[in-house]
């Protein structure tokens, strides 16, 4: 398993980016991350608090089920841009397992670019989502939270995930004229 912080030193991490927009992108991600990782801990513990809450004092949190898809969504958008920096998308490479370093840099560069078009999208429409359901004043409906939270909180991570295709395309694209 990787390792998920550098060294304290600063030094970067072996494989990791060298150049500082990269070490920069990393560091944003990682921080992104960790803040998944205490709202998932966050939800897990109210998930557990309402369930035993309903079956020994028939006393459940209310709105948790609102309270955890609006976490789990931000989670989920937070995740993903150090997924990105560290390569770890799922892929399937059954037809480019046998393909040369040149044409497998074009395939990563081409997909870095398409996810990078597609977070894009995903924080436009995220933030338009967000306009509007504080112009129509819509709530949930347990909690009666404004909407538009929930859209907002997910367009930084679609944004970071943006920033970082786009990172990892142009590093990809370094590779084609280096590869044999």
């Amino acid at each position: 398993m990787a390792e998920v912080f550098s060294a304290p030193d600063g030094v970067p991490e072996p494989g990791g980016p060298q150049d500082a927009v990269g070490r920069f992108l990393l560091a944003w991600s990682q921080l992104s991350a960790l803040g998944g990782i205490l709202l998932l801990l966050a939800i897990c513990v109210l998930s557990t608090w309402s369930v035993l809450g309903r079956a020994l004092l028939d006393s459940p949190v209310m709105g948790d089920v609102e309270m955890v898809q609006v976490a789990c969504s931000l989670a989920i958008s937070s995740f993903l841009p150090y997924a990105q920096m560290k390569n770890a998308h799922v892929i399937v490479d059954f037809f480019t397992h046998g393909a040369g370093p040149r044409l497998r840099a074009v395939l990563d560069t081409a997909a870095a670019l398409i996810l990078a078009a597609v977070a894009l999208w995903l924080t436009w429409r995220s933030a338009v989502g967000a306009w509007d359901t504080w112009r129509t004043g819509e709530t949930s409906m347990i909690l009666g939270w404004p909407q538009w939270w929930a859209h907002l909180t997910i367009a930084p991570g679609f944004g970071l995930l943006s920033l970082t295709a786009l990172y990892t395309a142009w590093t990809e694209s370094r590779k084609i004229g280096a590869a044999p």
